[in-house]
């Protein structure tokens, strides 16, 4: 069967070999056999007799071999392919195919595929009319298909074809906008490799998540500074065990759930300068690392106790507050040199602040980080957001409205949430960027019912939130990237603080670095801030203090030596710090009486000190203005460390009048 196609073949190139050669003897044989292609190809009709007399002289080789050779093996006969060499001098043969090619015979056919291009215009032309999302890339996949299985000569009939470009460039846009959604590195061992993954991806429930080391290295290299997993517990004893010894009771300790608010007066505002008090003795006895654990307790007690003496309201021997002193109060009741001073300044520098706050989450860091005039309660929020650095992985649609660390979290599950490159796979339940934000603020008022107040996705909680300008933004405000025209298609964080420099730090989960981080705002390319309002207005945390100033706090028999009057305690500062670093100090009281001197009457300003032993001096400022420490490098790679835009501007939004070049609108 092979053979007799082979044969059929070689005929209808023209060989004429065929069966010929069966014939051995006559050669006028093949000449019948000749006109037989005449009708087909004309034109090789004269030069056809012309190789009869070579074909002849095969015929005599080619008789023996024939019957065996050419039914047996096609291939191992290549005397066809050598006779034709004269043939192939003659191109006509090729030549007449060179009709069927140019005849259009796809003409018949263009109707087939004018239908085909027809269909892919109604498709482009109905993707218009919606509104385009990340979810419709991969029917603007398909719609790009179609098109380049088109015929070239079928294409011009996609009229609407500028469409699917923008279409794809619009994808592509929201696809690079969009931090939150699951792409190679929400999945992948941060080397660009996906872990785990077989057949269908499934992925280790063991992925790695972002975790303190970060944080925790940059204290241990730059401060040799360590704190333990519970030293925020331990500061917490130091301050009930302080108010039991002073019969102390502040508003929040009534609450069953202990829970602090604006309305409390018993707030530790110098827990910084604690510690780098602690640091500063600790060296002068010859230690260069510093482990700040239960070990410590006693003696931090012990400087607590110094730095926040009872405060007595003039008007209400039964309320008090705390001094809240800070290191310039300690430099001059120690007399510490100038040389000696170096120590105690570097550990209430901003970058050291913000990396005790992130590693310890204690309220009394947090408070200090972000300066006195933020509310309790954006405290709070702030608070259990920082709880939840290296303690949870980026999960996309992972939510959680649990008080308290959720117990599913690290557990395997199968993300169910449509729209990312891990939808459909296994891995260790978490929070995507919204679900963060909502159980941070539930955890910070200790109340579920604020998931409503915030909102489920970062739609709703665009919504639930107010234009604010950068300069009434506060600490405890949201941050999105992308306005409402993003939709779900967006990311969001918490502000935490600002640099010496003026630019916001965010806290956020991250879907990059897979799990909660903190870092410069501007550059995880955040754009946005809202102000949620569940948040007490400025007029009722002032309501809230007023309440607190009034309530009773301390019993009348105090039995503590550790007490002065606010008539008398006014104001602590001082400008004779090494290196012309002014630190402005306040001992924090309950009334409105705190001193502070008028722009044009700066100098030579008289300010009376109060110390326990009620010994009063005067000192001769020559300058009232607080000085602000440098953004160190440390602080900048703190910053950087999430920076997710590779160029951009080191500044949060609006840029600043010296970075006019980057303009940022808030939405209203």
């Amino acid at each position: 069967m092979a053979a007799d196609e082979h044969i059929e073949t070689a005929s209808d190139l023209g060989d004429g070999s065929g069966e010929v050669i069966s014939d051995g003897s006559d050669t006028p044989a093949p000449e019948p056999n000749t006109p037989a292609p005449e009708p087909d190809t004309p034109a090789p009709e004269p030069d056809t007799p012309t190789p009869e007399p070579d074909t002849p002289t095969p015929e005599p080789d080619t008789p023996t071999p024939e019957p065996t050779v050419t039914p047996s093996d096609p291939t191992v006969t290549p005397e066809p392919t050598v006779t034709p060499s004269d043939p192939t001098a003659t191109p006509e043969p090729t030549v007449t195919p060179s009709d069927p090619t140019a005849t259009p015979s796809p003409a018949p056919t263009n109707v087939t595929e004018s239908e085909a291009a027809k269909n892919l215009v109604a498709k482009i032309n109905a993707l218009a009319k919606e509104t385009l999302t990340v979810n419709h890339a991969a029917r603007v996949k398909e719609l790009r298909a179609e098109y380049d299985s088109l015929p070239e000569d079928q294409k011009k009939f996609v009229t609407n074809y500028d469409l699917l470009v923008g279409f794809e460039s619009k994808i592509a846009e929201l696809q690079k906008n969009q931090k939150d959604a699951g792409n190679a590195t929400d999945i992948s061992d941060g080397s660009g490799n996906v872990t785990g993954k077989t057949g269908t991806p499934v992925y280790y429930v063991s992925n790695l998540h972002a975790g303190k080391e970060f944080y925790l290295d940059s204290l241990k290299n730059n401060y040799q500074l360590s704190f333990s997993d519970d030293f925020s517990s331990v500061m917490d004893e130091i301050e009930k065990e302080y108010k039991e010894k002073n019969k102390l009771t502040d508003i929040s300790d009534s609450r069953a759930d202990g829970l602090t608010t604006s309305a409390d007066s018993l707030f530790v505002r110098n827990w910084q300068d604690i510690l780098a008090i602690y640091v500063y003795e600790q060296s002068q006895e010859g230690n260069t690392e510093f482990t700040l654990d239960s070990s410590a307790k006693d003696e931090l007690a012990k400087i607590f106790a110094e730095m926040n003496p009872v405060v007595r309201d003039k008007e209400s021997i039964t309320h008090v507050s705390y001094g809240n002193y800070h290191i310039n109060h300690y430099i001059k009741q120690n007399n510490i040199s100038q040389e000696n001073r170096t120590v105690l300044k570097k550990y209430v520098e901003t970058d050291c602040k913000l990396l005790c706050a992130i590693v310890t989450d204690a309220k009394g860091f947090v408070r200090q980080s972000v300066g006195d005039d933020v509310s309790e309660e954006r405290v709070n929020v702030i608070t259990a957001a920082y709880s939840l650095v290296g303690e949870v992985g980026y999960f996309w649609g992972g939510k959680s409205t649990q008080i308290g660390k959720d117990s599913s979290w690290g557990s395997a599950a199968k993300v169910s949430a449509a729209g990312s490159a891990s939808s459909g796979t296994v891995r260790a339940y978490g929070l995507d960027c919204s679900g963060f934000v909502t159980w941070s603020v539930i955890n910070g008022y200790l109340n579920q019912g604020m998931q409503s107040s915030v909102g489920d996705g970062t739609s709703e909680q665009w919504e639930n939130a107010n234009v604010v300008s950068e300069q009434d933004a506060q600490p405890g405000d949201l941050v999105f990237q992308n306005g409402p025209e993003a939709g779900s298609n967006n990311h969001v964080g918490i502000i935490c603080g600002k640099t010496d420099a003026g630019d916001w730090i965010a806290v956020h989960c991250s879907s990059s670095k897979n799990g909660v981080t903190v870092g410069e705002a501007y550059g995880a390319s955040f754009r946005y801030i809202r102000q949620p309002s569940f948040y007490p207005t400025q007029t009722e945390v002032a309501e809230m203090e007023n309440q607190g100033a009034s309530a009773d706090n301390a019993e009348t028999d105090l039995i503590t030596d550790n007490i002065t009057t606010s008539a008398t305690l006014v104001a602590e500062t001082t400008n004779s710090l090494s290196d012309g670093l002014n630190v402005k100090d306040t001992a924090t009281h309950d009334t409105a009486e705190t001193i502070t001197a008028p722009a044009d009457a700066a100098e030579d300003v008289e300010i009376t000190f109060e110390d326990m032993s009620d010994e009063s001096e005067n000192q001769t400022t020559s300058n009232y203005a607080t000085g602000s420490v440098e953004v160190t490098d440390t602080l900048d790679e703190i910053l950087n460390q999430n920076v997710s835009v590779s160029g951009s501007s080191a500044e949060i939004l609006p840029q600043k009048p010296d970075n006019s070049d980057i303009q940022v609108t808030f939405e209203d």
